[in-house]
């Protein structure tokens, strides 16, 4: 079948791009020819009062919460400004990926009537959230007879529960679903009601493949020695002091994946140092790692995946659910570090992780996650 993937824009988003790389090679191992709707968000406010809304929001931010962030009247980037930071990382989608052509959100029933997809499969990734709900349930979709499936939908604490009216409309479009599937088990009673279906834990579709799917698509541009390997998002003392220690300990320097400045827009003039490095790059340094510290959903997902000792840092602001959904899976919830202390850290230095164990449930649910998504597909 011709299969539409609907996920995430594919950016700059290293985790995000690698499940849409991963859906892809999975439905073509299965026999189906699928593309990936590459649709971007209009960087613009929806009208004024939005725009009101969120200028005095950062303005609170910047000055009463000192947060890193812009202040000018419409913040968002411009898209020449977000083709040169997504460079590197959109070179990996060019060269290992099949994409529509690109289009904007509000374009998604043109691309349908384009492209003519047999199926589509919604995810992963955080699908559910309000912003995305409609698209992600393809109330754009109106023709006959097309298969749909969603695969590992993710949300944060909020998600289109949250949306005044969209309870009742979300219970008929899913209906129209062959399969429905989340990526947290916490996901599951919290939507079935809402759903009226009880939802299928699946893994994240980065995980339905082996290291070495990753390495053979990848260009190896950095050294062979082993490293501590930092993927943080939300960088801060304490979290340096837990690579000190790290590093320390296993007598190893550390390298870190972030562009050297962030770009805030009437902060930042030199645009070419918000680059994101390559994907390659983040890939081998996995691969490379004697340890991974990293906040990040998917740095944990990948030292997991690697078998790599790690500690994955708590990373609330953007959902601790998802770090313990996880980490429950494969029996590692004491890597998980809650409270930034030296003991905690200390503890998870001293413990090792049995990746015998992790790989044999890994195999398993590699198994029963594949077998959802075939049989979902052919119903």
């Amino acid at each position: 079948m011709k299969i539409g993937i609907l996920t995430l824009a594919q950016e700059t988003n290293y985790g995000g791009i690698l499940q849409a790389f991963a859906m892809q090679k999975v439905l073509k191992s299965l026999g189906h020819t699928p593309y990936t709707v590459d649709r971007h968000r209009r960087r613009c406010y929806a009208n004024f009062r939005a725009n009101l809304i969120g200028f005095l929001h950062r303005v609170k931010l910047r000055y009463v919460n000192h947060k890193n962030v812009s202040v000018s009247w419409i913040p968002f980037m411009p898209d020449e400004v977000y083709r040169i930071i997504s460079a590197k990382t959109r070179d990996f989608v060019r060269r290992n990926m099949s994409m529509t052509r690109e289009c904007y959100f509000d374009e998604l029933e043109a691309i349908d009537k384009e492209y003519m997809f047999d199926a589509y499969v919604v995810g992963s990734d955080q699908v559910w959230l309000p912003n995305y709900y409609r698209s992600s349930f393809l109330a754009h979709v109106d023709r006959p007879d097309v298969t749909k499936v969603t695969y590992a939908a993710s949300c944060s604490k909020r998600s289109f529960l949250d949306v005044k009216g969209a309870k009742e409309g979300v219970k008929a479009l899913a209906a129209t679903f062959s399969g429905i599937s989340v990526r947290e088990d916490t996901l599951i009673q919290r939507m079935e009601k809402y759903l009226g279906r009880t939802p299928i834990h699946v893994l994240d579709p980065t995980m339905l493949l082996c290291p070495q799917d990753y390495l053979d698509v990848t260009e190896n541009n950095v050294e062979a020695e082993p490293v501590v390997f930092c993927y943080i998002l939300d960088e801060s003392k304490k979290k340096d002091s837990v690579v000190s220690a790290v590093s320390s300990f296993v007598n190893l320097p550390s390298v870190s994946m972030r562009p050297p400045q962030t770009y805030i827009k009437g902060k930042i003039k030199d645009v070419n140092a918000c680059v994101y490095p390559a994907i390659d790059d983040w890939i081998h340094n996995i691969n490379r790692a004697k340890f991974v510290i990293t906040d990040s959903f998917h740095g944990t997902v990948f030292a997991i995946l690697f078998n790599k000792p790690f500690i994955a840092i708590a990373n609330r602001e953007r959902g601790l659910d998802r770090f313990l959904s996880l980490l429950r899976m494969f029996h590692l919830e004491n890597r998980l570090l809650l409270d930034i202390n030296k003991e905690d850290v200390q503890t998870i230095l001293n413990s090792d992780i049995d990746y015998n164990v992790v790989n044999s449930i890994l195999a398993e649910r590699r198994t029963q996650s594949i077998e959802f998504l075939s049989s979902s597909l052919s119903k």
